[in-house]
């Protein structure tokens, strides 16, 4: 306890060694003054404080700091005070002080307060500023879009073959496939074309007109990548249509229609253009399976014949879906 109207040589000499032990970082504080009207203020509290310690400093808005709560009262001719100090440890004893003024009983209470604080200093690390949240994970790349089961194809081929001899047709052929998803070489296609062709588009003085409507069904097992747009692959067909003939050059034509059977192997090389769009050439032997000879006149002359090999060749464009 301190009392009297001045301060000591004692606590000059032990506020001197407080000041010179001040730590370089300021402890934060709020302060809670409590006095009689025309007492001190809380602002002369805290300049008194400063004036005896470097080591506090007032907490900004929103940061955690000590508390000091000063009590001021007046009893007869004097003036009590009470000192406390609250920290992340507790808090202090009360500490006590009376003299005849209140600028007095500051005064001390200012300095019992520096003496506190650096006592609780000791024993107390200083506040720590928050810790900053952890930062959050990086979120993870997008996970690259899953390759459809199956890929699809449409097409469209300029054919030349010779389904009857020694008749050559030029056509066209429609085409879906169908391809499974299948990284590597093994990468088996299946595909389904509806085909048309007849003699007369390359040469008109043929003796009969030769219309041919076929129907095939492939699979290509296996397909090479050869560079980096172009692949190719081997394939096995079966097809099945008709044959029409109609003699020609004649007063009274006849006409015949046909079925026709057929199995075979054809290759397939194609050229990436771009965009999913492929140039494709395909190379085919056919081999009919039922023959059919064609006839006209009285004399059964012979106007056509299925070979007994049937050669085809196809040029066209394929898109993929």
């Amino acid at each position: 306890m301190a009392s009297g109207d001045g301060i000591s040589l004692i606590e000059l000499v032990v506020l001197g060694w407080s000041s010179a032990t001040a730590a370089p970082a300021p402890i934060p504080i709020r302060i809670d003054f409590d006095a009689p009207a025309e007492c001190s203020t809380a602002d002369q509290f805290y300049e008194g404080l400063r004036a005896r310690s470097d080591r506090v400093r007032l907490a900004a808005d929103g940061e955690d700091g000590w508390g000091v709560r000063v009590r001021l009262s007046r009893g007869g001719a004097g003036v009590h005070g009470e000192l406390r100090v609250v920290h992340a440890g507790g808090e202090t004893d009360t500490r006590i002080v009376d003299a005849t003024s209140c600028d007095v009983v500051v005064q001390a209470l200012s300095l019992t307060a520096a003496l506190a604080l650096d006592e609780v200093v000791e024993v107390t690390a200083p506040l720590a500023p928050p810790a900053p949240p952890p930062a959050a994970p990086p979120a993870p790349p997008p996970a690259p879009p899953e390759a459809p089961p199956l890929k699809f194809a449409l097409g469209a081929h300029v054919v030349v073959a010779q389904v009857v001899a020694p008749h050559a047709s030029l056509g066209a052929a429609l085409g879906a496939r169908v391809t499974p998803h299948v990284e590597g070489p093994l990468s088996p296609s299946f595909g389904l074309s509806l085909m048309y062709a007849r003699n007369d588009l390359l040469s008109g003085g043929d003796s009969a007109l030769i219309q041919w409507a076929a129907a095939a069904l492939s699979a290509c097992p296996v397909r090479w990548q050869l560079g980096p747009v172009v692949s190719a692959e081997p394939c096995v067909v079966a097809a099945g249509g008709w044959l029409a003939a109609t003699g020609r050059g004649i007063s009274n034509p006849e006409s015949a229609v046909r079925s026709w059977w057929s199995a075979g192997g054809f290759a397939r090389a194609a050229a990436l253009l771009g965009g999913g769009t492929a140039l494709e050439l395909e190379a085919a032997i056919l081999v009919p399976l039922v023959h059919r000879r064609f006839t006209m006149g009285w004399s059964a002359e012979t106007v056509g014949e299925t070979p007994v090999i049937s050669p085809l060749v196809g040029v066209g464009i394929v898109h993929n879906f």
